[in-house]
């Protein structure tokens, strides 16, 4: 009897995961909204233009489409939108302004000299988690995982997808021109723009990151 109550829980716990993961990708489904303007993105990005020099238009097309796509597995919800839009604008910055690809940390210690102090466990969560290919788990994990899930498909250019409608891929892409953004994450992989040879070290979307959780407070 025993046995058989086991397996019926662990039948309906397998058919209540089913439901909700239909849900959401059901969810998905709905037209996509793109992004192409954002108040925070522009006031953050702009003092780094001069540096970003020629990669400025295609890091800032990046953000913009990793902030669509985030939103959109927010289903729209717009609570922590500035919070998001300001960790994407440090998530990579770290690749220019410390010329390496071991660039969380450095990162994330310009973007916690922004932030509010009730903002920067998210932010740096934000930022570390980038890289994380399975789920994260603690505290505002629906948004970390939203930006981290959107991230890998810009990285990627939609080979990893995380369920998001190939149709809204292409929304996303034309109106968001790619502005040469993943060859500038190949030369940084290739080590042509690094002041040491850490050319495969952190760099998104092949490893996990340079820092250790401790680092992160």
């Amino acid at each position: 009897m025993t046995s058989m109550w086991a397996s019926t829980i662990v039948a309906l716990l397998a058919m209540a995961l089913v439901y909700i993961v239909t849900v959401e990708d059901m969810m998905l489904q709905y037209d996509i909204q793109v992004i192409s303007q954002d108040t925070t993105v522009e006031k953050h990005l702009k003092p780094y233009e001069e540096l970003l020099g020629a990669d400025y238009t295609g890091y800032r097309n990046h953000i913009y489409r990793v902030l669509t796509y985030s939103l959109h597995y927010l289903h729209g919800d717009e609570k922590h939108r500035e919070t998001i839009a300001m960790a994407l604008v440090y998530h990579d910055i770290g690749l220019w302004t410390d010329k390496t690809n071991a660039y969380l940390k450095p990162s994330i210690d310009r973007a916690v000299e922004k932030v509010s102090n009730e903002d920067v466990e998210l932010v740096q969560n934000i930022i570390y988690y980038h890289h994380k290919v399975t789920p994260f788990h603690g505290k505002n994990e629906r948004i970390v995982n939203a930006v981290r899930k959107a991230d890998w498909i810009d990285a990627t250019m939609g080979y990893v997808h995380f369920s998001m409608p190939r149709r809204h891929m292409k929304t996303v892409n034309d109106a968001i021109s790619e502005a040469g953004f993943h060859m500038t994450l190949a030369e940084y992989a290739q080590g042509k723009r690094v002041h040491f040879g850490d050319s495969w070290k952190a760099l998104h979307p092949f490893s996990s990151g340079e820092l250790e959780q401790e680092d992160v407070k």
